[in-house]
């Protein structure tokens, strides 16, 4: 009885919304703008089952023609070999971007509020991602909150720290 007790509250535990990212109240923030050239995120990466783990990330923006940001990644997993992910996002209007990453099943959705963006997608296994990332003072920090769940319950937590280096 008292593991079922346990597990119902990790279970409504899991689905309480994070709070928002502290952001630079002023700033409207632009993903296009920043991930445009090179930057490096570092954080910890919290499962459900597993433990937690350090990440780091390197990643490489650039424009197509058409003014499409393309985004490649090389991402660094505890002691696990780096892998390698790519993000296409084509701004929408109206602070509403599209496009698809190579972790996603389907469509990417991005909608920038002010300093924070909310990035949305499904993953293989049915994972579904939030991520809310928020622009610090200054202009060349993001703060990073990826939340993966699986029917509604929280599976993984990452929390990154994103610096721009051009």
């Amino acid at each position: 009885m008292r593991l079922a007790v346990a597990l119902g509250g990790l279970a409504l535990a899991s689905c309480a919304p994070a709070g928002a990212l502290p952001a630079d109240a002023g700033a409207t923030f632009d993903p296009a703008a920043f991930f445009l050239g090179r930057s490096q995120g570092e954080g910890s990466l919290r499962k459900l089952v597993g433990g937690t783990e350090r990440i780091t990330v390197e990643s490489v923006g650039r424009r197509t023609r058409d003014g499409t940001l393309v985004l490649d990644q090389s991402i660094k997993v505890g002691a696990k070999p780096p892998s390698t992910r790519r993000w296409v996002m084509r701004q929408l209007g109206g602070g509403r971007f599209t496009g698809s990453l190579s972790d996603a099943t389907g469509p990417v959705s991005i909608e920038v509020a002010g300093p924070r963006a909310t990035i949305r997608y499904r993953m293989k296994n049915g994972l579904d991602v939030a991520q809310q990332l928020a622009l610090q003072p200054g202009g060349r920090v993001v703060l990073n909150r990826l939340t993966v769940t699986k029917f509604g319950i929280r599976v993984a937590t990452l929390d990154e720290t994103i610096r721009k280096l051009d």
